[in-house]
């Protein structure tokens, strides 16, 4: 059987965020997964696309993007010094949000390492007005972190199977969201995220050691991962936060 993502219809998604296609060389990866859509494609005036990472040099995000013709897009580069923690993708996203800097309606949130734009960014305003909600996030079989909540799990589990689908949760590599909606998220995201939040090296070894939820006595506090805190407070705010069961945001 063919990987999934090799389907017709899978390939109508915006974005890609497959690994084992993303990390491929740029010169090998922007023209076979971005080809068709290479100096042709627009941001619509009313959205926004965040990127926020601490790299160096130019991850293949902003290079698809750039490949694409999309040249209006915001990267965020904190200062930061250490190991990488993924809440920081959240503080920094809220710092903008805040600020006079951000001025659309819409946010459109991608990983910078392993995600490329393929496609007109329009679709995933489209999607969202689709699903009826305020906050579309990506979806993933993948349920780490879920071992210190599951009576969350169960919840997503029950609203998955509601959709036609099983296994399928949060995955904060790739959401769109209204710009008012996604501020109350993240003023909630907030309230779990401390100076000792655990990097991403240290969440990693914790969960494969199966300690995480021993050394997070007070879970999600100090969690350090962006992706728990959105399935934490997804109950909080569904039905207008939703996961996209559908997969027609981001292929995964």
């Amino acid at each position: 059987m063919q990987p999934y993502y090799k389907e017709r219809k899978y390939w109508e998604c915006p974005v890609i965020h497959v690994r084992k296609l993303t990390k491929l060389p740029s010169f090998i990866a922007l023209p076979l997964l971005c080809g068709h859509s290479k100096g042709k494609l627009r941001c619509p005036a009313e959205l926004t696309i965040v990127l926020v990472h601490n790299y160096k040099k130019e991850p293949i995000m902003e290079k698809s993007l750039r490949y694409v013709g999309i040249e209006n897009f915001v990267v965020i580069n904190p200062a930061f010094e250490g190991p990488w923690i993924n809440t920081l993708k959240l503080v920094e996203l809220k710092k903008y949000l805040e600020s006079d800097l951000c001025k659309t309606k819409y946010i459109l949130f991608c990983d910078s390492d392993d995600a490329v734009l393929r496609d007109d960014p329009d679709k995933a305003i489209a999607y969202l007005n689709e699903e009826d909600c305020d906050l579309l996030l990506s979806n993933t079989s993948w349920d780490a972190g879920y071992e210190c909540m599951r009576e969350v799990q169960k919840w997503a589990d029950q609203k998955a199977m509601e959709n036609g689908r099983s296994e399928c949760y949060i995955n904060s590599g790739v959401y769109i969201g209204r710009t008012e909606f996604l501020r109350k998220v993240l003023n909630s995201a907030a309230k779990y995220i401390t100076e000792h939040d655990l990097p991403r090296t240290e969440y990693w070894r914790l969960l494969d050691e199966g300690t995480l939820c021993e050394e997070l006595l007070e879970f999600p506090m100090a969690v350090g991962s962006d992706q728990v805190l959105f399935r934490y407070i997804h109950p909080e705010y569904y039905p207008r936060m939703k996961v996209d069961y559908k997969g027609k945001l981001a292929i995964r």
